[in-house]
């Protein structure tokens, strides 16, 4: 059983590591291909590569870390939901057939500061969190934690990765929205009213 574990664990650990190492600028270089030829070779590796784990996660005998209470089941449901439509909502910023690599990325593009960008700088992210976390509450298994657990551990990696990348890509510009713009969660502000 936790030889299991520790192969969905590595599997994780492989998953983002090749996440993160395939967008590097010397190894795109290195692979020389076509940036749309490249972005679809990146996606679908990517895409091969997390049907293989999750099927992973999902075939081996796991225990349950805790019994759930009544309601829980719907609790994470509507966790993961919600992160569904987060990571929906923030890809009205972004062209799909590009990030997909089917279409050519402009040359012009802009950092993207309105909608929930504006409120989150890495909304992707955040609604990742929210659906690996909804599942574990609707299915508490140490697979489902080891899941949510691999997401957290890659996180502040990735988030660097990508960070310095558009301080490259946009400079002062992108700094001064790193200042104001919270990373995953957004800041809550209470109003004082008063009488």
């Amino acid at each position: 059983m936790w030889l299991d574990h520790l192969i969905l664990f590595l599997g994780w650990g492989v998953f983002y590591f090749l996440h993160s190492f395939l967008l590097k600028e010397n190894v795109k270089k290195k692979i020389d291909l076509k940036p749309r030829t490249y972005r679809l070779f990146y996606n679908l590796l990517s895409l091969i590569l997390i049907i293989v784990v999750l099927l992973v996660g999902a075939v081996i005998p796991s225990p349950l870390m805790y019994v759930p209470a009544p309601g829980t089941f719907y609790i994470g449901l509507m966790v993961s939901t919600v992160g569904i439509f987060v990571i929906k909502r923030a890809f009205r910023n972004y062209s799909t057939r590009v990030f997909l690599g089917v279409k050519k990325e402009s040359m012009s593009s802009e950092l993207k500061t309105q909608g929930l960008q504006g409120k989150i700088r890495h909304p992707l992210y955040t609604g990742t969190i929210m659906i690996f976390l909804g599942y574990f509450v609707y299915n508490p298994m140490l697979s489902s934690l080891i899941t949510l657990v691999s997401l957290l551990i890659y996180l502040p990696f990735g988030i660097k990765m990508e960070e310095n990348k558009l301080i490259d890509k946009f400079g002062q510009q992108y700094l001064d929205y790193r200042d104001k713009v919270p990373a995953l969660l957004p800041k809550i502000h209470f109003n004082k009213n008063e009488s």
